[in-house]
């Protein structure tokens, strides 16, 4: 009987994965249908995945969950190797667990592999652009220096690809990428085409600088050093703002485990004796 409650669980879980996919992909094409002339919809959907191909090319614990996110018959058999032996365990009498608790942890265990690669795989692509935004200034000031000592900003961006693996080997695919794509259309378009695959605020301050510098022939060693001690204190004061909200964050548990156990032992005693009087 259990058996058979698996397997309807199974197909019912296998039915609903695929119901919200589809509904997922139905819903893609009627947004990109009724996308505006300019293509801004497409324009967004791809960068999305050129970002998230750019950084399989140095991370492998991306490439590995994307490719266990793309293959449902993987998941699956993840589900079963959780289920059967604990299953199996249940019938020799090892584990004691009830039907009703073995068919939750069945279903959290199709759930958890359905649901879990998708969620880990946008935890690591959002870490990953956190850490390349984290390194632009020290990218800044390297741009900066190689730009002091007379190279223009195309010489420095070329000379700087094969040391940027030391400082961060996710931003090297997405170097490679603009270098060639100013090659072909110009270096303002490889920028906006940066900027628009790496969504954060630091990347759109370096790629505005390096446009305004191309566009207006402003000092790129001042504008450049200037982006780099803005984007410090803009991080600076980011921590501030953290370690400010830090106190009422504390205040939580320091309410919860601290002051109501102490209310508790002060009132104790009172009231034992009021009830013990009654």
């Amino acid at each position: 009987m259990v058996l058979f409650y698996v397997l309807v669980l199974f197909v019912g879980i296998g039915l609903l994965y695929y119901a919200l996919r589809q509904d997922r992909r139905l819903k893609a094409a009627k947004e990109f249908c009724t996308a505006s002339a300019s293509g801004e919809l497409f324009i967004k959907f791809n960068n999305t995945a050129q970002t998230e191909e750019l950084l399989r090319r140095s991370d492998k614990s991306l490439s590995a969950i994307t490719k266990l996110e793309n293959n449902v018959l993987l998941k699956l058999l993840i589900a079963l190797a959780i289920i059967l032996p604990l299953l199996a365990l249940k019938k020799a009498g090892l584990v004691g667990l009830s039907d009703s608790s073995f068919l939750l942890i069945a279903i959290f265990s199709f759930v958890g592999a359905i649901v879990l690669p998708s969620m880990i795989k946008r935890l690591i692509i959002e870490r990953r652009i956190a850490e390349i935004s984290k390194n632009i200034p020290m990218f800044v000031d390297l741009l900066a220096v190689c730009v002091q000592t007379g190279m223009n900003i195309e010489s420095a961006i070329k000379f700087l690809e094969s040391s940027i693996s030391n400082i961060n080997k996710a931003f090297a695919p997405f170097l490679s990428k603009m270098i060639l794509k100013s090659q072909i259309s110009g270096l303002e378009a490889a920028l906006d085409e940066l900027q628009r695959e790496l969504p954060s605020t630091q990347i759109s301050m370096m790629c505005v600088t390096l446009k305004q510098s191309l566009k207006y022939g402003s000092a790129v060693y001042d504008s450049l050093t200037g982006l780099s001690e803005e984007i410090r204190q803009m991080e600076l004061l980011q921590t501030e703002e953290a370690i400010g909200k830090l106190g009422a964050k504390m205040s939580v548990p320091l309410i919860l485990f601290f002051m109501f156990p102490v209310i508790i032992i002060i009132a104790a005693p009172g009231i034992m004796k009021v009830l013990g009087g009654i």
